[in-house]
């Protein structure tokens, strides 16, 4: 009887316990592990989303939907839609520079823009386009408008150093050409009629009476002579070169340097680029380990092209070197004076008689 009484009692003291901390329900737990497997969609989601991978962001917004109790989420809905006008404005972007319509394809990137500012594929789109632009009018010697080019690039650019290179030429080029060139001296007719005559000097050498006397005697055909005589004009000396095949050849040095280094900057962004998207592609997860031999090997190629390129960072350092000292010497070249024209009073001896004749040069 006391063992029946006492099973009795454990009994109600376990019944009382397990009403009091009642198990953790299985439902619970499961509506958990699925709220983490959507979180873990919606972030990885956002992710390409910022990195303007809108093909894989798309991929993951929908596995949203396909998790359980979130097939109507508005977020993800959401996201979709977005994603999905800007893969078209890419589409449509792309399509119209392939045709030569850059400036409608701007328009369609700048939208893009502002849904995602930090899209970094749509920024290396628009560097591109502006940079190419701006090279062709510098080419041309068409300053201003290139620097307007160069300006839209740097909005947009990652590394910025070498258009602002690029700027900074266009500034000295923009002011040697504002710069007034010195007025050429010109002559005119009325000033040469009004000229006095040519002065005899009065330094003479002594001679007989006589001669002097027959030189006195005919003053009529001297008279004639001088009517005679073609009117004395002087032509304006001809302006120096101002050292053309140096400017020319200085100019052209620089260009190409800087022409140069730029399309080994632009080349080593893309390879550079390519790697980042192909590591996306291929480690999706961000965590350094990519299961597929055939996506490694991708992987593992691009890397490898992008670290060989790095080696030409010293030629690429080197050419804006010498674009740098080319503008130099350009503007030396234009800085220098030009040499001045001898002016003032000069003695020749004359031709038509004995002594020295007194000249002024303009």
């Amino acid at each position: 009887m006391q063992n029946l009484l006492l099973l009795t009692f454990i009994f109600v003291l376990c019944e009382r316990s397990c009403f009091a901390n009642p198990p953790v329900s299985y439902f619970t737990t499961g509506i958990v592990a699925m709220d983490e497997e959507y979180d873990r969609y919606k972030k990885r989601g956002d992710d390409f989303f910022v990195q303007g991978d809108y093909s894989n962001a798309l991929k993951q917004y929908r596995n949203c939907l396909e998790v359980p109790n979130f097939d109507n989420d508005p977020y993800a809905k959401g996201r979709i839609a977005l994603v999905t006008k800007l893969t078209k404005l890419r589409d449509d972007a792309t399509k119209l520079l392939n045709d030569g319509k850059g400036e409608e394809a701007v328009v369609l990137l700048k939208q893009i823009l502002d849904e995602n500012p930090n899209d970094p594929v749509t920024k290396v789109t628009l560097t591109d386009y502006w940079s190419d632009e701006a090279t062709k009018l510098y080419a041309q010697k068409n300053y201003i408008e290139a620097k307007k080019r160069y300006q839209e690039a740097l909005q947009y650019a990652v590394k910025p150093d070498l258009i602002r290179v690029q700027i900074q030429n266009c500034d000295d080029f923009i002011k040697v050409q504002q710069k007034p060139e010195p007025p050429v001296q010109v002559v005119q007719d009325k000033a040469k009629e009004e000229l006095p005559a040519p002065i005899k000097s009065s330094v003479t050498t002594s001679k007989p009476i006589q001669k002097k006397q027959e030189v006195v005697a005919e003053p009529k055909k001297e008279e004639n002579k001088k009517a005679t005589a073609p009117a004395i004009t002087l032509k304006p000396t001809p302006t120096p070169k101002r050292r053309i095949v140096p400017k020319i050849l200085t100019a052209v040095i620089g260009l190409g340097a800087g022409g140069y280094a730029y399309l080994l900057n632009s080349q080593y962004q893309t390879k550079l680029n390519n790697l980042s998207s192909i590591s996306q592609t291929t480690d999706p997860d961000g965590d350094n380990v990519i299961l597929n031999q055939s996506a490694f090997n991708q992987w593992e190629t691009s890397y490898k092209d992008v670290k060989s390129f790095q080696s030409n960072k010293t030629t690429m350092n080197a050419c804006l070197g010498v674009a740098g000292a080319a503008v130099v010497a350009e503007i030396i070249l234009f800085a220098l004076p030009k040499p001045k024209k001898q002016t003032g009073f000069h003695f020749h001896p004359t031709t038509k008689n004995v002594g020295l004749a007194l000249q002024y040069r303009f």
